[in-house]
């Protein structure tokens, strides 16, 4: 299937490096290495979002303004609800090919800022691709059909080489350390987890705590000086070692997010056997397995801290939760799965639109 096109649609969180970015960069080359000739509109094309999908063979472009039917593709593949826009703009190209139209939410509905246009592409779309069983169903129920959803997971994303013991002495780290991972923004927990510290610092004071990722709310500074502590390490945007490097060196992660689907970073942190302490959010109960491979938690301070004083304190519960997790990532989670499924469905769908241009 040399000769056939897909078109991804999705513009990215620059400066940061969400899900659904590497989820786009990962099926577009995978559909590459099957025959495809694949491709991305993002609008703006940003030189940082651009550096990324370009470093993976992945040609990138503005969304046009009008269709260009030299650049027709077979199947148009939209990304992201929190863009909703970028759905709308999918499903019109998909339109004036007349080609089919998938998409993959990617965010929770508690952020979708237009929940309107993303259920009414999710709708007209022929395929919708869902990263749990709650949210096949939430969006079923919200009138997309349900022979037209599918339930696909998703795979690590660690091209670095990891040095934990470099990362711990660039730090000063020597004891326990609890890595965040992740945009700082209310709804990852981070300032949960920040509220945590003195808790845990009454009974395991030699803790070290993580903090890696862009800045997001406005007030994170303020957030940061208020918790400052030498004990406390804010790290901003790094290279793939470094962040390899960090999660290979915690003890555990700790991402108490409110608002998602499956976050990718727990699949990293189980990909370097280390457990997860996670809040609830839809499906959370699918993504973690309570006591297997990390802990499902209110999302309260007294609750988080209480789930990383058990763990810091049961190394052996740590190891067998780390190692769980990574027996699951290689048995469940990986990228060559997820783009097999996602291969089929884009295979039946042409299929299913050549015989119906036969039968007119």
């Amino acid at each position: 299937m040399s000769d056939v096109r897909v078109r991804y649609v999705h513009r990215g969180y620059f400066p940061a490096r969400a899900g659904a970015e590497l989820m786009t960069q990962y099926l577009a080359a995978s559909m590459s290495r099957l025959g495809w000739e694949a491709g991305v509109y993002s609008n703006p094309v940003d030189d940082d979002t651009a550096a990324f999908m370009r470093g993976a063979g992945v040609s990138i472009q503005p969304l046009p303004a009008t269709p260009d039917d030299t650049d027709r593709a077979d199947v148009v593949h939209a990304f992201d609800a929190f863009h909703p826009q970028d759905i709308a703009a999918g499903l019109d190209l998909a339109r004036a090919w007349d080609v089919p139209f998938a998409v993959t939410p990617a965010s929770a509905p508690d952020v979708w800022p237009d929940r309107g246009t993303v259920l009414d592409g999710c709708r007209a779309a022929d395929a919708v691709f869902a990263l749990t069983v709650a949210e096949r169903d939430m969006l079923r129920d919200a009138g997309v059909p349900a022979a037209r959803l599918h339930i696909v997971g998703q795979g690590p994303h660690l091209p670095g080489t990891p040095d934990p013991a470099a990362f711990r002495r660039a730090h000063g780290i020597q004891g326990p350390l609890v890595l965040f991972l992740g945009r700082k923004t209310r709804s990852k927990g981070y300032v949960t987890l920040l509220e945590a510290t003195e808790r845990v610092w009454r009974t395991r004071p030699d803790t070290s705590f993580v903090f890696l990722g862009p800045r997001w709310d406005d007030d994170c500074a303020q957030q940061f000086a208020r918790h400052a502590d030498p004990r406390v390490i804010e790290l901003g945007m790094v290279d793939e070692d470094v962040k390899h490097s960090a999660l290979a060196a915690c003890d555990l992660l700790c991402v108490p997010s409110t608002v998602d689907l499956f976050p990718l970073v727990y699949v990293e942190a189980w990909a370097c056997g280390k457990p997860v302490v996670a809040s609830e959010f839809l499906g959370s109960e699918e993504v973690v397995s309570h006591g297997r491979d990390g802990l499902l938690v209110r999302p309260t301070v007294p609750a988080v801290a209480e789930a990383l004083d058990r763990l810091l304190g049961d190394p052996a519960a740590r190891d067998a939760m780390g190692r769980h997790g990574q027996e699951r990532v290689r048995r469940e989670l990986g990228w060559d799965a997820v783009a097999d499924q996602v291969h089929t469905v884009y295979r039946t769908l042409i299929a299913a639109r050549k015989q119906t241009e036969k039968a007119r």
